[in-house]
């Protein structure tokens, strides 16, 4: 999960908007976010250079800082009507298209009068001193019984936001772009444990992102986390245990996907009533990602199925931003449902690299699939 970056920035561009004569187009950081203009004087809210605070999507603002100055509560920013309630009290930032552009979080002028400091220096965080928190979907409720931890059943890797690290990939560095579906991220594993006696033994594991789930709960119904483990994961998994080179003893194999259709989110991808489907997207050898290229190959060799790939090529944020909105590629969009768009992509390099004390990959979503009505997001 990406983290909560609320800071004081630097206005690094100002653009003209391409649709309307009363806005422009800051950027702060990777992000991009419409300001005021005066269509007379050509004076802008901010100006290049002009340090600010920036509040991202899926940050919680107290109602003392979303309302607006008149309201029951007064507030400061005045941007209820751009961000979803959250109980009890909080509203949280998305994105919307303004006169047909996509904008992105809540730029704001420091302002000591309001108790600010003047002094800040770009990169201060200052979600504490505004009661700021991060939005966390909620965990689904009917995913089967929590399973013992094991730590060689880890959880996916941490992926930051490309508006929040818009340095994190190098110019020009090959990379692969693949459609981020809107589903429950699922992991399935085989994993040398130890039995109670302290006995090696390897176990087929499941589990959601942040919970080992037990196959069958006291009832006998078997989890959801569960299914993606069909007889060819199963070999899959075997068969890299036994033959993928990790220059090291194999301890433990795990792949990574998204669980989608009927009944999961607000997004079906096309699928009938009642049907889930899953589609892969990573696997890990000893805590290790896998090259795309390998991974590929063992997916196509034992018939386990994809998430799209939308880009090969040099990475740019250009590029990036270009392939992030548009129709989903799992389905043609007359079967697509109400929403027909992409959540967005996930950016790795072709060559696995470290970044960060971790992996090198970000997320960039669309303001489309974050301002869509009626949306679901839970884990």
């Amino acid at each position: 999960m990406s983290k909560l970056v609320v800071e004081i920035c630097e206005v690094t561009h100002i653009e003209p908007h391409p649709g309307a004569d009363r806005l422009a187009i800051a950027t702060v950081k990777g992000w991009r976010t419409c300001i005021k203009k005066d269509p007379d004087t050509g004076e802008t809210a901010f100006n290049i250079g002009d340090k600010c605070i920036f509040f991202p999507p899926d940050a919680v603002l107290p109602a003392k800082l979303a309302n607006t100055p008149d309201d029951a509560v007064p507030g400061r920013l005045g941007v209820r009507a751009y961000c979803a309630p959250v109980a009890p009290d909080g509203w949280r930032v998305k994105a919307a298209r303004l006169r047909g552009y996509p904008s992105f979080g809540v730029i704001e002028h420091i302002r000591p009068e309001l108790g600010d400091d003047a002094n800040w220096a770009v990169g201060t965080d200052v979600a504490e001193h505004f009661g700021v928190t991060k939005w966390e979907p909620p965990v689904r409720e009917t995913a089967g019984e929590a399973a013992r931890e094991v730590s060689l059943f880890h959880r996916y890797t941490n992926m930051e936001n490309v508006g929040n690290y818009p340095k994190a990939i190098p110019e020009g560095t090959e990379v692969v772009f693949t459609e981020k579906l809107h589903g429950t991220n699922s992991r399935v594993g085989l994993v040398l444990n130890t039995t109670e006696d302290g006995t090696p033994e390897w176990e087929f594991m499941g589990g959601s992102h942040n919970v080992a789930r037990k196959e069958f709960d006291a009832n006998g119904v078997r989890s959801e986390y569960w299914t993606p483990l069909t007889d060819n994961v199963r070999t899959l998994l075997t068969h890299v245990r036994d033959n993928y080179d990790a220059g090291e003893p194999i301890v433990s194999v795990i792949m990574f996907g998204e669980i989608f259709g009927s009944g999961v989110q607000d997004m079906t991808y096309g699928c009938a009533p009642g049907v889930k489907a899953y589609r892969a997207f990573d696997l890990a050898v000893n805590g290790r990602y896998v090259d795309f290229d390998a991974k590929a190959a063992l997916f196509a060799k034992f018939g386990v199925e994809m998430v799209p790939v939308i880009y090969r090529g040099p990475f740019s944020l250009d590029v990036l931003r270009e392939h992030t909105d548009g129709h989903t590629t799992m389905c043609v969009p007359a079967a697509a449902g109400k929403f027909k768009g992409r959540e967005g992509v996930v950016a790795t390099p072709v060559v696995e690299a470290p970044w960060r004390n971790g992996r090198m990959i970000v997320k960039s979503v669309s303001a489309d699939y974050l301002a869509r009505k009626g949306g679901t997001d839970s884990h």
